[in-house]
């Protein structure tokens, strides 16, 4: 892939990422959520008033910032492969700053996609299904139509669709949050970022100082993830069942991302198939030298250190191959072989 390739590639990347990101916040700004009624006397909405233990702009900073910050800390300073000194002249490569630059780019995108997923996820849920806090009561403070409320006893039980809140001290943000309490959009970001922070330590970071350094960073910023979820429920913001969805939530979305959009752990698929890591590429076997080396066996090669030459990677099928070379079939039959065309 040429250079202009690479870039333009790049920068569809970025567009596509700033798209969802905007139509996740169009969502949050013009949406209204769903007006979802109530039972008078239902004990799960009649929590107290708390204020956050981590509000809503810290915990999209962490979301934003740390795991950015540590992806921009191991792409710059890990050591890339074939970077150390070369058998031929003993000196080393370079630091190669620009596909260094290059490879930070596009993991800190990768991470950045996912996050505007489970962003645009979590507030469609929200809107969609409008559940209420459970400190709507004393948010509230529910008026129905005929003047009572609540604490009246012939409304005891009834479902209430129908009513206005009468708290005058009730910020518009409140109102606006009242009935988005499922998912929990605090553990969805949470379990987001730190569990894919953790996936992308296991696969691009090696300590070799202690092999338990990095599997205690993976433990520590998945705690502060189900830290920061736990902190929803004892803060009366959430229900527990919301703050389980969004961590659900979030864990599937950063193994959807690790696996499918990063593709972190392709460089050692790679390898295990007998790729390299500089070239990616096997040694691929032409029609010439294969036809070369079968001749050669058969005239030269009977003795007993002699190979059988491998079969070409062209070969349309194994068994029409092996009936015409009798001599390979024993050897070679229980090689894994392409039998679906040209492999370049």
């Amino acid at each position: 892939m040429s250079k202009y390739s690479k870039l333009a590639r790049g920068l569809c990347d970025l567009l596509i990422w700033a798209a969802l990101s905007v139509a996740s916040l169009l969502l949050h700004k013009l949406v209204r959520p769903f007006r979802r009624g109530f039972f008078c006397g239902d004990e799960s909405l009649g929590y107290p008033l708390r204020e956050s233990t981590i509000g809503h702009q810290l915990v999209i900073a962490i979301a934003l910032a740390v795991p950015t910050a540590v992806i921009a800390v191991v792409e710059l300073f890990k050591q890339l492969p074939g970077a150390g000194p070369t058998r031929e002249s003993g000196k080393r490569d370079g630091c190669r700053m620009g596909q260094r630059l290059g490879q930070l780019y596009r993991q800190a995108l990768f991470y950045l996609y996912g996050l505007a997923m489970v962003t645009f996820t979590t507030m469609l849920s929200k809107l969609c299904i409008g559940r209420l806090r459970p400190h709507f009561y004393a948010v509230c403070q529910p008026m129905l139509p005929d003047g009572s409320g609540c604490q009246d006893g012939q409304n005891l039980g009834r479902y209430i669709d129908s009513f206005t809140c009468s708290n005058a001290n009730m910020s518009d943000f409140q109102f606006r949050q009242l009935n988005q309490s499922f998912p929990s959009g605090h553990a969805s970001l949470a379990m987001y970022a730190m569990l894919y922070l953790a996936i992308y330590l296991q696969a691009a970071l090696s300590t070799s100082l202690s092999k338990l350094l990095k599997h205690l960073l993976q433990f520590l910023f998945v705690m502060f993830g189900w830290y920061v979820s736990l902190t929803r429920i004892t803060d009366y913001h959430h229900h527990w069942s919301d703050v389980l969805a969004g961590a659900a939530l979030g864990v599937v979305f950063a193994w959807l991302t690790s696996a499918y959009v990063a593709d972190l752990f392709a460089g050692r698929r790679w390898q295990k198939a007998g790729y390299s890591a500089n070239t990616l590429r096997k040694a691929q076997v032409s029609p010439k030298s294969s036809t070369k080396s079968q001749a050669g066996g058969g005239s030269g090669g009977s003795g007993a250190g002699a190979q059988p030459p491998a079969l070409p990677a062209y070969t349309f099928g194994t068994l029409p191959y092996l009936a015409a070379h009798p001599a390979q079939a024993q050897a070679q039959y229980a090689q894994p072989y392409h039998n679906y065309g040209y492999v370049p």
